[in-house]
């Protein structure tokens, strides 16, 4: 592939590029994903669709794969299933971390990994996104990392059990050091059998962050979460497969050690919660790809279309010049967002996107 960057230092080149240098979609994100200056900035969403939303799309547009046609976005998310030993019975007793220390995962590897519906609106499976490289886009792989799938083991009436996860990380150290190594294998064998059946990129979600400051201390993120983000990372890159972190919050603690994972971009960067594009910038060095600018809190919820497309211009300013950049929701469209607001969101960001 060549340098897009170098080729745009050259104004000769530059008008030529327009008619003989147009990527399609896969392209474009991979090459942004490596640093390098694609034909514009690639344009997403965010792994699913809230059912409300969804329902407001498909009845204008009759599904969301034509909105997302009309509005050119780039990427197809699909998503790996989240529950390490199997789905639990509705209203049946959740497990306690002993009782999970002594239980086996589901095989990772299997091939049903890839054809399991995570849930409602993270509905797409592994295979389902796949028939969509035959239109020319790159699919995402969206994995889950062990906090957060620490969590969903003790998921009671849909609501991720956080409070028991948090307890368990300072009350029961060891344990949770070793659910975490097992809940790291699991979730690695998931990635790999992801990128043995062909996704372009690994979208690996694990919440970190809350306003303004982290969950639990950088140091307990060293001691427990690294090693086993790391399981999980390392064998993308033994696959030369790029990662995106998903983080909701304020992460900026741990940045340095985002940046020593390896990770090729970052997802959201919310500026709701206080981190600063600019000094993630500088932390994590111009090659590394910032995905996000559209916030699902402070934005889309509370702006008109002017205002939207105000916003938009405004991400664009701050992220579009300063290295790699994929607009995105910062997370799933809600329900209180209305759709006119959407769309003008997407068609300013298309406006902008071209370089």
């Amino acid at each position: 592939m060549h340098n897009i960057r170098k080729l745009n230092n050259n104004p000769g080149l530059q008008h030529r590029m327009k008619g003989t240098c147009v990527m399609n979609s896969r392209k474009r994100v991979l090459a942004t994903l490596q640093g390098e200056r694609a034909d514009r900035v690639p344009l997403n969403v965010f792994a699913g669709w809230n059912p409300e939303v969804r329902a407001t799309v498909n009845g204008k547009y009759g599904n969301v794969d034509r909105f997302c046609e009309h509005h050119r976005i780039d990427i197809i998310t699909a998503v790996l299933p989240r529950f390490p030993f199997g789905r639990p019975e509705p209203g049946a007793v959740v497990p306690s971390l002993e009782d999970y220390l002594e239980m086996k995962t589901v095989d990772g590897t299997a091939p049903e990994i890839l054809d399991t519906r995570c849930d409602d609106d993270l509905f797409l499976t592994i295979n389902e996104g796949l028939a969509w490289q035959q239109q020319g886009k790159p699919v995402f792989a969206h994995a889950w990392g062990v906090f957060e799938l620490s969590q969903f083991l003790f998921e009671q009436n849909g609501m991720p059990g956080t409070e028991d996860a948090l307890v368990n990380m300072l009350a029961e150290k060891e344990e949770t050091q070793e659910i975490y190594k097992t809940l790291a294998q699991w979730s690695a064998a998931c990635v790999e059998n992801a990128i043995r059946a062909g996704v372009d990129a690994i979208e690996l979600s694990d919440d970190w962050g809350q306003q303004n400051t982290m969950l639990f201390s950088p140091a307990l993120w060293w001691e427990l979460i690294y090693p086993a983000t790391k399981i999980i990372v390392d064998v993308a890159h033994k696959h030369n497969v790029p990662v995106i972190l998903h983080s909701d919050g304020d992460i900026t603690r741990v940045l340095d050690g985002v940046k020593k994972l390896g990770f090729k971009g970052i997802h959201p960067v919310q500026e709701s919660a206080g981190m600063s594009p600019l000094v993630v910038r500088k932390e994590l060095g111009e090659k590394v790809c910032i995905m996000g600018g559209l916030d699902t809190i402070t934005a889309l919820p509370l702006m008109d279309t002017a205002e939207i497309k105000i916003e938009v211009k405004r991400v664009f300013d701050l992220l579009k010049e300063s290295g790699p950049f994929i607009f995105s929701g910062s997370h799933m469209f809600q329900d209180d967002a209305p759709l006119e607001v959407i769309e003008a969101a997407y068609d300013e960001a298309n406006a902008l996107a071209a370089l």
